[in-house]
């Protein structure tokens, strides 16, 4: 079955997404870009439902600096 989020009245097939843009970082506009390994068009997210999924995301993506960065302990 596929992996399924639900954003507002959308329903988003996470298996299927390549990558996701987030544009508030480099241009303050509060847009989420979702980019799907089928080659559709690209779908737009802004507002509470570019909220609703970056929230979502950071809930349960790795970053990448954090976890890079050595452990602190000492022996």
């Amino acid at each position: 079955m596929a992996s399924m989020v639900k954003i507002g009245s959308l329903f988003l097939n996470v298996d299927q997404v390549l990558r996701v843009d987030d544009l508030f970082n480099r241009t303050k506009e509060d847009r989420l870009i979702v980019y799907f390994s089928s080659g559709d068009e690209p779908l737009t997210l802004s507002g509470q439902e570019a909220d609703d999924l970056r929230t979502w995301l950071n809930t349960v993506a790795t970053d990448l600096h954090q976890a890079a960065e050595p452990e602190s302990g000492g022996m």
